[in-house]
């Protein structure tokens, strides 16, 4: 009941802001259970499968970066200078290519804590 209710407040936060923000899009991705050292060893199409997982264990928000990086090691890349982003992979099906996106923690630039999740192209 804990990680619905979790999943329903993202949600809800995400699509506050603009983004696709269904629970539908995070639970697509994959059915695999988040591990950190499993994590650290797989590719963006792994990490797909493991990003549903991991964002109903480990609820981000309020999460401080620190903490954060713990979980996920440094991140792929940074978006809007301090948001730290990793490069995750939805499975292609039908001989499709696979669908990159960046899952960005937004962060308070004060707190240094996570106060947002979303997925964002690459571009």
């Amino acid at each position: 009941m804990r990680s619905l209710i979790s999943l329903i407040c993202l949600s809800l936060c995400l699509q506050a802001c603009g983004g696709n923000t269904s629970v539908a899009l995070y639970i697509e991705w994959g059915s695999c259970d988040f591990d950190r050292e499993r994590w650290a060893m797989a590719d963006r199409i792994g990490r797909g499968c493991m990003m549903a997982s991991f964002l109903e264990k480990h609820p981000p928000a309020g999460m401080p970066v620190v903490e954060l990086k713990l979980w996920l090691g440094e991140p792929s890349t940074y978006v809007d200078f301090d948001d730290p982003a990793y490069l995750v992979a939805q499975a292609a099906g039908n001989g499709g290519a696979a669908r990159e996106q960046l899952l960005v923690f937004r962060t308070d630039r004060q707190t240094g804590r996570v106060i947002e999740t979303l997925l964002r192209s690459p571009r």
